[in-house]
């Protein structure tokens, strides 16, 4: 399968993945403790779950990829970029792979306390 065919398929995934994450996030974030007021502390006691810093963690991921994937391809739109496009893909993958791992960190700071 062709790079361009396998980021196609990617983002469709993704973007599946997306709506499935999001909704079990919004699930256990807003109907799971239903008429408990938000709290710095109680989001530290939700976030000590292993299962909340997956959902978390991994709607960051599908959303960094279709985000970044999405943009890369608006950008391959242009002329300008084509003849750069190894280039912005290393330029986009390395933004990823830094916010995933800032974002991961923060959030799975939330363990370690």
């Amino acid at each position: 399968m062709k790079k361009a065919a396998l980021l196609w398929l990617l983002q469709r995934v993704t973007a599946v993945l997306i709506f499935i994450v999001l909704g079990v996030h919004v699930y256990r974030v807003h109907y799971v403790e239903l008429g408990q007021p938000i709290l710095f502390a109680g989001i530290a006691i939700r976030l000590k779950s292993l299962l909340m810093l997956v959902i978390d963690s991994s709607l960051l991921f599908f959303g960094l990829f279709h985000g970044l994937n999405g943009l890369r391809t608006v950008l391959l739109d242009y002329d300008f970029f084509d003849r750069q496009e190894k280039l912005l893909s290393w330029v986009l993958s390395i933004i990823g792979i830094i916010f995933f791992i800032l974002g991961v960190k923060g959030l799975w700071a939330f363990i370690i306390r």
